[in-house]
């Protein structure tokens, strides 16, 4: 984990990894990655305990942010 993301995930109390992608693998892996800007395009992503995608959202630009509780519903589907 790159230091940045290690001072936000302590800063935020995280109890989970954050994943650093410098040469983008799972940008490109999950279809998120955008060779114009060479950065992930905003999206949502809810993996299961397997590893399985189960939800994929891929935002379109300037649209707003998913409400917090359809991405609990979409969690909820899978557990």
């Amino acid at each position: 984990m790159r230091f940045s993301q290690k001072a936000f995930a302590d800063f935020l109390k995280l109890n989970y990894p954050l994943l650093a992608d410098p040469p983008g693998k799972v940008m490109m892996a999950y279809g998120v990655y955008d060779e114009a800007t060479r950065r992930a395009k905003r999206a949502y992503a809810i993996v299961d305990k397997q590893g399985v995608i189960r939800f994929l959202k891929i935002m379109p630009k300037n649209t707003v942010l998913i409400p917090n509780d359809e991405l609990l519903k979409e969690v909820a589907k899978i557990n």
